[in-house]
């Protein structure tokens, strides 16, 4: 890490966090500024996971939001906060310049509130950045910047543009303004449950997000605490990229090392949290947990399928969360924060298939056969009396490691779920075929 990176990271504050009354205050304004510019996202039940969890179990779709995230409501608050500043200075309050580094969500959510408040927006981009993010930056109105291979290039570039060109600069998520912006999502879900759900907002038991740099969780935590404190706050990370995790043990920042290791969720594939969302989320989130990229995938999956919604990977983590601690759940009233849809479709295809793996829908193998005739047809029937569908079929005889007079056949099966997969596997053994399968041991 970046000197300079580590200095805003460490150095952000806020003077407004020991005294309540101005903390809601500032919530208050963030709602006022942000529902200038938005419409609530929507909060919905999901009779899905209800049924799963035995609970009640609600979606808050940020997903729907402008530019597919929660984001755009920190960058509208943080702008608005600069030009109330700005002018408090008697500086230029309209048209002045803001900057960001960012590769996702963050970059669109500042172009499009620059864009709604007549700013200019300087987005920097690692020159790697994938193409439909840099396209989607650029329609907002953004001027893009490709700088270096990696964020911190990019981010020393944005320091650098803010400095020399009186810019503001716009962190993602350690900056009291985006992380009470970031908090309107609780508020509307505050404004929302009693409504929608028809239980009191006093029997709302959980509010659980994503965590990459921590502002959504913080921003939440804030409004929580001072609107309904009788809402635990839990906070997900994927596993290799926990900072918040290990910061709150600590009690001190912590920059964690993936090794090389990557996410679907990148979105939340950050190193390190800040300073002021460490605070923040040590007084106002007890519950801070890990998913694995196959709990996400479910999640992906089970989204798509089930509530008709697109998320992205890091959007979906809080659902991977439940998918995966069910029973913890059960009898609690949870809203569930969708925080993301911007997934390239490639990879949304790719997510789809191996979440169809994940949850035992499909799976490849290889068995061994005579080579013989009709012994692949043998092969055929027996799967298709265990009620699996071949979906691909592949015969080997050239260069299979197997005997001279046996082959390898590889298939790809639709199958109904994990349970049947063992017991398929279990009925080929049974019958000499010998299968190994993917991912099974």
């Amino acid at each position: 890490m970046t000197p300079e990176l580590a200095k805003v990271l460490d150095c952000a504050s806020s003077p407004l966090l020991g005294n309540s009354a101005d903390i809601i205050a500032a919530l208050e304004q963030a709602r006022l500024c942000v529902s200038r510019s938005m419409v609530p996202s929507p909060l919905r039940r999901s009779a899905w996971l209800s049924d799963l969890l035995q609970a009640e179990v609600w979606l808050k779709l940020e997903c729907l939001n402008p530019i597919g995230s929660f984001k755009v409501r920190g960058a509208l608050n943080a702008i608005a906060a600069r030009s109330a500043r700005r002018a408090s200075l008697h500086l230029n309050s309209s048209g002045f310049k803001v900057c960001a580094a960012s590769a996702g969500n963050h970059a669109q959510g500042v172009a499009f509130a620059a864009k709604q408040m007549g700013c200019e927006a300087h987005i920097f981009l690692p020159k790697r950045s994938p193409l439909v993010k840099r396209d989607a930056t650029e329609r907002l109105g953004a001027k893009i910047y490709l700088v270096g291979d990696v964020l911190e290039e990019a981010f020393e570039a944005a320091l650098e543009f803010a400095e020399e060109h009186d810019a503001e600069f716009l962190h993602a998520f350690n900056d009291f303004d985006v992380i009470t912006g970031q908090g309107t999502c609780a508020l509307e879900i505050i404004d929302e449950y009693t409504r929608v759900s028809k239980k009191p907002l006093s029997e709302l038991t959980d509010f659980i997000c994503g965590i990459g740099g921590g502002g959504l969780a913080a921003g939440a935590g804030l409004a929580f605490e001072h609107f309904n404190p009788n809402t635990l706050v839990t906070g997900v990370e994927q596993e290799f990229f926990d900072s918040a995790l290990q910061s709150v043990k600590n009690k001190l920042r912590t920059e964690i090392d993936p090794r090389g290791k990557t996410s679907i969720a990148d979105g939340i594939s950050v190193r390190s949290i800040g300073n002021l969302t460490l605070d923040i989320l040590m007084r106002t989130v007890p519950r801070i947990v890990t998913v694995t990229d196959d709990d996400i995938v479910g999640a992906v999956l089970g989204l798509c399928e089930r509530e008709h919604v697109v998320s992205e990977g890091a959007g979906a983590v809080a659902v991977a969360h439940l998918l995966r601690n069910k029973s913890y759940y059960k009898g609690r009233n949870i809203v569930a924060c969708v925080s993301g849809g911007n997934i390239d479709p490639q990879l949304l295809s790719r997510v789809i298939a191996r979440g169809l793996g994940v949850t035992g829908r499909m799976l490849r193998i290889t068995a061994r056969i005579g080579d013989r005739p009709g012994q692949l047809k043998n092969l055929l029937e027996l799967i298709a009396n265990l009620d699996a569908n071949v979906l691909e079929v592949h015969h080997d005889r050239t260069y299979a490691q197997v005997n001279v007079g046996d082959v390898e056949v590889e298939l790809a099966l639709e199958t109904r779920s994990i349970e049947h997969q063992y017991d398929l596997l279990a009925k080929l053994e049974e019958h000499g075929f010998r299968p190994k399968a993917q991912g099974k041991t």
